[in-house]
């Protein structure tokens, strides 16, 4: 009876007896039903983008709308819908698709084609660009093997599939010298994580034997350990067919990479031993996840990628063609090779079983929510199964995996889900999978009602906070489960009380008898629960209030939360606040060198006031929106928030100040965000205007074309304090001796010093005469004119963070400074044609990574008018100097998805910023990695991975022979080239002495900086030097002990390269990629597996809402890029694909296999220049890899128009995985953190 009057009482509170309120739709539910409606759209486009969210959304039950679509009168339909077919039909849609394979537009051919590869599992061949004839014969294939599939039984040759090619490690015995995690028996179980065998606080040697069951050939050993910290510094593995005496096969000493492949000559054994005798980490000897034995040398891993690709095709195709049997033989597969580097054929056979709806299946599926590596696919499969019987045991299964209330981690969480930093702004990946699924089942039971209620508390704890993100103004998915879950429990309104309690708002509701243990934050986590379950109109007072809390992260949040509200009752008193509020400049600037912002109180609160503005419709108020987008005093992120708003109204007003803002705004990426949203309401800009004639050259910029001076009369150089301030009051990421350096932190001037000298003659008996006689501030990036008569620089104040370029003659007259306003200018450098190429942060992007201004180079006329952008970046363009072709060559600063990629390499790009291409860097991470160069500095600690903090290739200048770049690594004076993966270091005692700011002079000899390596501060002491690359020696030129001097430029009049014609449109809003063959790759999977080409654009940071004033370190603003995908089409059977895409926006291209999985990720950002088209010869190429004989197919049609119109779908694509992007990981972005549709 007790249990009955409790089941009662939860059916009374959370409204769920009988008629007593009105069935709520799941989020999924209702994402599905809006494409379906969609479909029926007069818009070709509208249908189009529908046909795609379907497919995103795996919507199975969307199978009839989207093979309605292949019928389509527009083939932009059709593509879409043949491509999401893919992963929504069943048997149902294969006759269609057969269909499809004759349409008249060749994408949706090829798109029905990869959609048959996916359903079916079979690769029989389609050309859709070849004969009619051949296509014909093509087709006949997939024809006759359809004619032959049974109706009730799965397709023998899917069946065949399945079978096994290699025994299976359940027959291996392990042993082990100790363990201290394990058992080691854990080393044989195909699981990559999360559990390991370790030994610790044993003498070494140690050593695991692995029994194979029987004499076998053996060939390939590879060992699965733990991490960088924990790898063997020195092995050995032997052979033995007895277990008594073994044979030697390999023995080395050395740092062993993580994933350690060993290939030994083919020979018969049965037993192999691995023996540790040293680590890295000297307390644990051994510790590893995984061993594979393979037979064939060379072919471990291929032979297990071939078997896992057989098996995953198989189990999908199985899932969607089913049949008698069909589950069984899924579940068969499953647990013969249940292998991590099996992962994506277990999620494969996974899924399956949720799509067959079997028994078996269903009971296999309840059964691995007690996994921890697969809970997360099996609660998914669960949510496709539709059984209400699935309720209680994810119910069950949630606490497990989900963060505690108090917001610590579970025991349980997958090791590919595991990261370094806390997790507060995303969820796990577990949890996720079992809200989803709850969402997707019925959940009226009154027992599983209490269950729910029981688990709200780590619901809310559960959702992701404001903390280190990227701030979005629009319901993301952790929002849709956590608010329809919190509705189905009847607690959602308890949840927001207890939130508006904690923020000092009184109730406005009473309160229950029954007791919620809720979890109690910070105010700026609390906060991030407002969105999520603030939903009535009822909390507008106190949400207004809030607007005025003394914690920013509150009032962004509370204006967002009255931005979804949608009560334009809170429109005049937002305005009335943000009329009021200072703006940023208006708080003033900060004494300290590093901090490079205003003093005004972080997060940037007014940034949530003006989108909630857009968002609430706001158009009387569209002049005070206008007058921020146009305020210098406001900062980026506030003015880029102003055009996303004025983009949400649409009204005239605010089409008029974007049309302008789209050619003229000072932030390029608010002219990216103006010119989007103009397309988006249907205006185009009027015809782009033809290029300015070049203006003359001031006198003597240009030089003499005919002659150049060797003899070195003098010099001009930068003096100042040898205690760089730039590595003060930040993390300390550039070494002390202005030698290297990584992130934005120490930049935008990376060799800051006090002012200008000249020294005549250039010896050091000569006289020291300051250029320049600045009472305060720095200057750096000393160039000189072609002609050598005066100097370009940078220069700030002491207080005042901006960097702007100044001009001045040699004999100390005609100061004038060229730049001015609240940004960076450095990096100046005369182009051949007078004007001059800089790197400015008016680009509008703030590095992902630390949240400081990104730097790209533009170029502007001598006097300084006229800036346009010439590149785009989400790191640093450094350095440019000018190459005897004409060209630029610069140092870039790579932020790739925060982490994953950080490092210095260096470019060359033609003036207008066509044809940019790395001239140095990715082929020789290796080789800098293990380079032995001395005393470490900072950043040496923080080299990870091969792709974080590695390369520094620093101060690039053309030598003389105009064959080699020199440049400033960590290894010294480097010369670079001719080839992009061949580099000689040139300087001879780099242990001891550090080089820097290189300049060659005519005869081949190298202008520099120099001072002994010592690891105090206070003992640098740089001076001049002259360094003769062919002797190798180094002859002092000028040192004052008590100063640094350094950027030294020789008084010699230069020869002015040729001037290279421009070739961009620059109001086009586009460009043009070919790409001759994805295949001609070294990644394996891209030519087995790839099908389709998947084009991301990376939207990037603006906002720094850590700064100074917070009390946390300024660098923690990890925000990670915003993605979203402009396109996704399918190869061309050479691998060819010819896509236009946005102008001057950072994108990258994903190969895809037909269930558009990852396989080639394009692990950096491109852009095209407006009206460029930029070819490549593959994916992950060869440097020397030249192009086909023959034309690519692509190169004979029209691009593939991939251009945004706005319902693209979005996601949030950090990944906090330090130089690695696994793929699991890179696939998890689009679904535990999609934005706005629920991807899967």
């Amino acid at each position: 009876m007790k249990v009955s009057i409790e089941l009662l009482l939860v059916c009374l509170a959370v409204g769920q007896c009988p008629g007593a309120e009105k069935k709520m739709q799941s989020p999924f539910a209702r994402q599905v039903a809006e494409q379906v409606t969609k479909l029926d759209s007069d818009s070709p486009r509208t249908r189009a983008g529908a046909a795609e969210g379907l497919g995103f959304l795996r919507a199975y039950e969307a199978e009839e709308p989207l093979i309605s679509g292949l019928l389509d009168r527009s083939v932009l339909v059709r593509r879409e819908a043949a491509m999401a077919l893919a992963w929504c039909g069943s048997r149902k849609a294969i006759p269609p698709l057969l269909l499809a394979l004759q349409d008249e537009d060749w994408v949706t051919r090829q798109s029905a084609h990869v959609a048959l590869n996916n359903l079916s599992g079979m690769e029989f061949p389609l050309n859709a660009l070849a004969p009619v004839e051949e296509r014909e014969a093509q087709v006949n294939l997939w024809r006759h093997w359809w004619a032959g599939v049974p109706a009730d039984r799965p397709p023998a040759d899917v069946l065949k599939l399945l079978e096994d090619s290699k025994p299976p490690t359940s027959t291996w015995t392990i042993t082990a010298s100790s363990t201290y995690r394990g058992p080691a028996r854990l080393l044989g179980d195909g699981l990559i994580g999360p559990d390991y065998w370790q030994t610790k606080n044993v003498p070494l040697p140690q050593w695991c034997t692995v029994d194979l069951g029987r004499v076998e050939q053996v060939a390939n050993l590879v060992i699965h350990q733990y991490g960088p910290q924990f790898v063997m510094t020195d092995y050995e593995v032997a052979t033995s067919l007895d277990n008594r005496s073994f044979n030697r096969v390999e023995r080395r000493k050395g740092e062993s990479p993580v994933k350690l492949t060993i290939d030994f000559p083919p020979h018969q054994a049965r037993y192999i031993r691995i023996t540790s005798f040293g680590s890295k980490n000297s307390t644990y000897p051994t510790t590893f996840f995984e061993i594979e034995v393979n037979g064939q040398p060379n072919a471990g891993n291929e032979i297990a990628s071939a078997a896992a690709w057989r098996w995953e095709r198989g189990l999908r195709a199985l899932g969607a063609l089913g049949g008698r049997g069909a589950s069984k033989a899924v579940i068969e597969c499953l647990n013969r090779a249940p292998a991590k580097p099996h992962g994506p054929m277990m999620q494969a056979g996974i899924r399956a079983l949720g799509r067959l709806r079997e028994e078996v299946g269903f009971q296999f599926l309840i059964q691995l929510l007690d996994d921890t590596q697969w809970a997360r696919h099996a609660a998914e499969a669960l949510g496709d199964f539709g059984d209400h019987r699935a309720v209680p045991a994810l119910l069950a299964a949630y606490p497990r995996y989900a963060k505690k209330p108090d917001g610590r981690n579970p025991a349980r969480v997958p090791q590919d889900d595991r990261m370094g930093f806390p997790s507060e702004d995303r969820m796990l990946e577990t949890p996720y999978a079992i809200a989803y699924a709850l969402c997707r089942l019925p959940l009226d039971a009154p027992r599983d009602l209490m269950a729910l209620r029981r688990i709200v508390p780590q619901l809310m704890a559960n959702l992701p906070g404001d903390h280190d993100t990227f701030m979005l103004y629009e319901p993301e998915v952790g929002h849709l489960l956590t608010r329809y879950l919190m509705k189905k429990s009847g607690l959602r309104q308890e949840a927001c009380e207890h939130a508006m309690q904690r923020l000092g708002q009184v109730r406005r509701v009473a309160g229950s008898n029954e007791t919620v243990d809720w979890p109690i934050f910070k105010d700026s986590r609390m906060a991030s629960w407002l969105p999520a379950v603030c939903i009535e109109k009822e909390d507008l007072p106190r949400l207004l209030e809030l607007l005025q809390h003394g914690e920013g992260w509150v009032r962004i949040n509370a204006a967002k939360t009255l931005a979804w509200l949608g009560d334009q009752r809170a429109i005049d008193p937002i305005a009335r606040l943000l009329s009021e509020a200072k703006a940023e400049a208006d708080y003033g600037y900060n004494s300290t060198f590093k901090n490079e912002e205003y003093d005004d109180p972080a997060p940037r609160w007014r940034e949530g006031l003006i989108r909630a503005l857009g968002l609430l419709d706001a158009h009387g108020h569209t002049d005070l929106l206008v007058r921020i987008l146009n305020d210098e005093q406001s900062v980026l992120e506030i003015r880029h928030a102003a055009a996303e708003a004025l983009g949400d109204l649409g009204n005239e007003a605010a089409l008029t100040a974007l049309r302008k803002a789209a050619t003229h705004h000072s932030f390029h990426s608010v002219r990216h965000i103006s010119r989007d949203a103009l397309r988006i309401h249907g205006v185009e800009l009027p015809p782009g205007e033809k290029l300015k004639p070049e203006p003359s050259p001031p006198p003597g910029s240009t030089g003499n074309p005919d002659s150049e001076a060797s003899t070195l009369d003098g010099v001009v150089f930068i003096k100042g304090s040898n205690n760089i301030p730039n590595t003060i009051g930040t993390v300390e990421q550039a070494d002390r001796w202005r030698q290297t350096y990584v992130v934005t932190d120490s930049g935008p001037v990376y060799r800051p010093g006090r002012n200008l000298h000249v020294l005549r003659p250039a010896r050091p008996d000569g006289e020291v005469v300051p250029l320049t006689s600045f009472d305060g501030g720095y200057v750096g990036d000393l160039e000189l004119s072609w002609d050598a008569s005066h100097a370009i620089f940078a220069h700030r104040g002491e207080d005042d963070p901006w960097w702007h370029l100044f001009r001045i003659n040699l004999d100390g007259s005609g100061l004038e400074q060229l730049t001015e306003g609240p940004y960076h200018d450095v990096g100046p450098v005369y182009l051949p044609d007078g004007h001059i190429a800089f790197a400015t942060t008016r680009s509008g992007i703030r590095d992902e990574y630390h949240g400081y201004p990104c730097t790209a180079l533009w170029v502007m006329d001598a006097d300084g008018g006229n800036m346009r952008p010439i590149a785009t970046n989400i790191g640093r363009d450094n350095e440019p100097a000018i190459l005897p072709d004409g060209r630029i060559v610069f140092s870039r600063l790579d932020v790739f998805y925060s982490r994953n990629k950080t490092e210095l390499t260096l470019h060359a790009v033609r003036p207008d910023g066509t044809k940019d291409v790395v001239l140095y860097g990715p082929e020789r991470r290796a080789y800098w990695r293990n380079l032995d160069h001395g005393p470490r500095t900072p950043a040496d600690g923080q080299e990870a991975p091969l792709t974080h903090r590695v390369l520094r290739m620093t101060q690039p200048q053309p030598m003389p022979d105009s064959r080699n770049i020199i440049t400033v690594t960590q290894g010294g004076l480097t010369l670079i080239g001719p080839r992009r993966d061949s580099e000689t270091i040139i300087s001879p005692d780099n242990a001891t002495r550090s080089y820097t700011t290189p300049y060659p002079l005519p005869d081949g000899r190298v202008l520099c900086a120099s001072t002994l390596k010592t690891p105090h501060r206070r003992e640098v002491d740089l001076g001049l030097y002259v360094f003769d690359p062919s002797s190798r020696t180094l002859t002092l030129l000028y040192n004052d002990p008590a100063a640094a001097e350094f950027e030294a430029r020789p008084i010699l009049p230069r020869r002015r390269p040729p001037v290279l014609p421009a070739s961009t449109l620059p109001r086009a809003y586009s460009g043009r990629f070919l790409c001759a063959s994805v295949f001609t790759t070294r990644e394996k999977k891209v030519t087995q597996r790839g099908k389709l080409v998947r084009l991301i654009e990376g939207v990037p940071v603006v906002g720094r809402h850590s700064t100074h004033t917070n009390t946390g370190p300024v660098w923690t603003n990890h925000g990670g890029t915003h993605a979203r995908v402009l396109g996704t089409a399918p190869l061309l059977p050479d691998g060819s694909f010819y896509i236009e895409a946005p102008a001057d926006r950072l994108v990258h291209f994903q190969v895809l296999d037909s269930d558009r999985r990852v396989v080639g990720n394009q692990l950096t950002w491109i852009y095209t220049r407006p009206g460029e088209m930029k070819s490549c010869v593959g994916c992950h190429e060869d440097p020397h890899a030249t192009t086909q004989d023959r034309l690519p197919l692509a190169a004979g049609i029209p691009p593939l128009k991939f251009l945004p119109h706005g319902d693209e779908f979005r996601y949030r694509a950090k990944a906090w995985f330090k130089g690695h992007l696994p793929p699991e990981i890179e696939e998890r972005t689009r679904t535990v953190r999609a934005v706005n549709l629920l991807g899967r």
